[in-house]
Order: C-alpha cells, then structure tokens, then sequence
C-alpha cells in the first residue's frame, strides 16, 4: 500500500515576492520546487481592490503579507478563482477580510460552492461576457470550460487590455516577473507532461476567441507575464502543436492502452 499523503500544510516553504508590472496591478509570486513552476497572485489596485488566485493554504501569510505592502487587507474588495484548485484559491482566509466578496464564474458557483461545509454562500458569479466595475477599471468575464476544468473561466481588464488566462499560457521554472524571450515550446513540453487538457480543441477555441481581444499584457498563474508582442507566438504553439493527454500525469506514466 501507497504511503498516506497529507500535505496539510501544503507549499509552506514557499518564498513569495511581489512586482508591479503595469499600471498598479502586481504580480506576487512563489517558486514551488516540487512542481518547477511559480504559483502566481494577480493584485490590482482600484478603488475596489480586487486579488486573483490566493495560492495554497501554506503561502497564506506571505501572500497576506505581500497584498499589506499596497493595501490595508481591509480595503480588499474582491478575491476571484478562475478555477477550482487548492493553488488558485487554497488561502480563503483573505474571506476574512470584511468587505472581501468571492468572485468565482456561474459553473464553479454550481458545481463547488454548494454542499460542501463551511464554504461562504457569499459570492458573485459570473458568466460569459459579464462585466465587473472596480473604479477606472472594468473587468469582462470569459467562460472557458475545458481549459483545462469544467468550470474555468478567464478575465480580461478592458481598460489596459489585460488579461488574466488562468491555467493558459503557463512557462515551467523560475524565471523574471516580466520575460521578453519566447518560452512556447517550453509550455507546450510542460502540458505534454503534466497531462491537464484532455483535448486540443477546447483550448484552440478559446485561443481564437483571445486573439480577437488583442491584450496588451498576459498575467498567467504559472510563469512570467509577457506583453502583447509575445502573445502571437504563444497563441501559434497552441494551435500548431499536440499537446493533450496522452498517458503523462504529473510526468507519471499511465498505460491507457
């Protein structure tokens, strides 16, 4: 038998930073070595301070931490997960924060959000093409089942043409807050690997729905940000490679023969 694995204090030792990459929205990061990839925050500074992804239970404090250098935790308006995973919304302690309301999209508030203990009821959902005001800013909500969960989604700040693509766009390793140099085949090799879309398709649809917003600055959960001269070659990678599940999860090898 298998040993038993309870991580319940999981990524504790993970070290976050915090930059400013662009026009008051900062990106706090951590290096997760058993992974070989960075779980990445999305702070954006507006009248209704708005968090993307909280990171894993044990980076909680740091992530914490980091928001404090811009804002009061109290001034913390919206905390949003694009999709349902212990690294997007693991630390939901910031729901402690009074006036913090969980942004989430219309599927996850259906499939996650009822039936389970001590979950707050308290949230907003969204759906494809909803908008949110936040002061100067406006935020456009894409659902993107399939890429890679049922329930994911996307954000796409309209005033600075940003956008946040949940688990798209992902680079493996370490690397500066903002990259210049094309990473695309290493995201390709990092998705054959790990095995988390189970089909091209879903994941070209939404490409050629991106393309059409133009964004200025990609902020992926995983990897460095890269502005809109980038976006193109990361876009082709995904529509001209093979990169599915096809017996690799987490670089374990599954015989599905």
């Amino acid at each position: 038998m298998p040993e038993v694995s309870r991580k319940v204090l999981a990524n504790k030792d993970v070290r976050t930073e915090i930059s400013e990459i662009k026009d008051g929205i900062y990106r706090i990061s951590g290096f997760a070595k058993d992974f070989g990839i960075t779980y990445n925050q999305f702070l954006i500074n507006d009248e209704k301070p708005t968090l993307i992804h909280t990171g894993p239970v044990g980076m909680y404090e740091q992530v914490e931490a980091r928001v404090k250098e811009v804002i009061p935790l109290e001034r913390l308006s919206h905390v949003a997960f694009l999709h349902f995973e212990s690294d997007e919304w693991g630390g939901m302690e910031f729901l402690k924060a009074p006036n913090t309301k969980l942004l989430c999209s219309d599927l996850s508030s259906t499939l996650n959000l009822t039936g389970w203990y001590n979950i707050p009821a308290d949230h907003i959902s969204f759906w494809e093409n909803e908008t949110l005001k936040t002061g100067k800013r406006t935020f456009r909500f894409l659902m993107t089942p399939h890429v890679h969960h049922w329930d994911s989604m996307m954000m796409f700040e309209e005033t600075t043409k940003s956008l946040f693509p949940s688990d798209l766009f992902i680079q493996p390793g370490n690397n500066k807050p903002v990259i210049s140099e094309d990473l695309s085949e290493s995201m390709i090799g990092l998705y054959r690997g790990a095995g988390i879309f189970a089909s091209e398709q879903p994941v070209r649809q939404t490409v050629k729905r991106l393309e059409r917003l133009k964004p200025e600055m990609v902020y992926p959960m995983h990897g460095s940000c890269f502005d809109g001269s980038l976006f193109g070659r990361y876009a082709d990678a995904l529509e001209n490679n093979d990169f599915a599940f096809s017996g690799l999860l987490l670089g374990k090898k599954l015989e599905i023969g």
